[in-house]
């Protein structure tokens, strides 16, 4: 540790005293920047430390999307430092999801449409909350679905969240979509409304479509065994999805 009034080198660490050759020290983390910082870069600076925006976002967002499997793959080989560790992709896409489900007032929080019938805070918070149980299920049924496959659990857990990550993106984008046709009060029978079915169907098969894809890249299996597994996986999944649903308004009752 550097103590104050000490005489350091121009090309060493202000917080341990290490010699850098790069952004960031290799020793303590901390950014090699000097300790007088004009404005605009104490607010770039300020920006970075509050949301940590780096390449590595846009890098992990076109993959996970252009590039099914991928980065699951990659992360598995040990080639970690280029995304967002799989989590945090997990926690900062959700949260987004949840939050657009509440400023648009959505009647489908994620695969359960409550079309007229009732949705209460309560419900969408169980359905929020139960995800980071339904998530690892997930990845245990599918691990369970590709017993002969073999691999350790963390596998197919990671490749869970990753798949829940790009669903919630893609149900953020139903939502907004959602929103605006109720905005627009579009009427039924024109031009409006049937783009609006169609991109809410086009949203419906990416779902399926990306899901099915991202585990023939992850598992690179034959078509016909990804896709009976596939829906193997999903059926049982909505079961306990539904499960928790239901399980909820008893409850409440």
């Amino acid at each position: 540790m550097i103590e104050s009034g000490q005489n350091i080198p121009s090309n060493a660490c202000l917080n341990c005293g290490e010699i850098v050759s790069g952004k960031y020290c290799s020793n303590c983390g901390q950014k090699f920047q000097p300790t007088k910082l004009p404005l605009r870069l104490y607010i770039e600076d300020t920006v970075e430390t509050l949301f940590n925006i780096d390449n590595r976002v846009f890098k992990t967002l076109k993959d996970l999307f252009l590039r099914p499997g991928k980065i699951t793959k990659d992360y598995l080989a040990g080639k970690r430092a280029t995304y967002l560790p799989p989590l945090r992709i997990y926690l900062s896409i959700s949260l987004v999801y949840f939050l657009l489900v509440y400023l648009t007032d959505s009647r489908e929080v994620f695969f359960a449409n409550f079309g007229d019938g009732e949705l209460t805070e309560g419900l969408g918070k169980v359905i929020q909350y139960g995800l980071f149980v339904l998530v690892p299920l997930f990845g245990g049924i599918m691990k369970l679905f590709h017993k002969k496959r073999g691999g350790y659990y963390v596998e197919y857990l990671i490749t869970a969240i990753h798949i829940h990550s790009v669903w919630f993106v893609l149900y953020s984008i139903s939502a907004i979509i959602t929103k605006s046709y109720k905005y627009f009060e579009v009427v039924e029978g024109t031009a409006g409304y049937f783009v609006f079915l169609s991109l809410d169907f086009l949203i419906k098969i990416s779902v399926l479509g990306y899901y099915i894809v991202y585990l023939k890249k992850a598992f690179e299996e034959k078509w016909w065994k990804v896709i009976l597994k596939s829906f193997g996986i999903l059926i049982v999944y909505l079961f306990f999805f539904a499960f928790l649903i239901v399980g909820y308004q008893l409850i409440t009752k």
